[in-house]
């Protein structure tokens, strides 16, 4: 992923069978998204808070699933080293 800046966000290369649902996911969390007829997903971030969705998002639909896993098992162990079942690390 290659992000190219425009005038109030970022471009980005998605691939074309996973563009449509991680715009309309963006939009559910009230990230402003949209397609281009480039090919591109423009995607406009105002915080901090928005570049960690989007990562997210994108990551969840375009990750293999076994790197899912091991991320999720890596944040069960920080969470058990951290030694608590109410706190959460992740």
């Amino acid at each position: 992923m290659n992000p190219l800046s425009y005038e109030s966000g970022y471009c980005l290369q998605i691939p074309l069978g996973e563009r449509w649902r991680i715009r309309r996911r963006l939009v559910e969390l009230g990230i402003p998204a949209t397609c281009t007829g480039e090919g591109y997903l423009q995607v406009q971030v105002d915080s901090p808070l928005a570049v960690v969705q989007v990562r997210s998002v994108i990551r969840q639909y375009t990750a293999r699933r076994q790197e899912l896993l091991d991320s999720l098992e890596a944040c069960w162990r920080l969470n058990a080293e951290a030694g608590g079942q109410d706190e959460q690390v992740c």
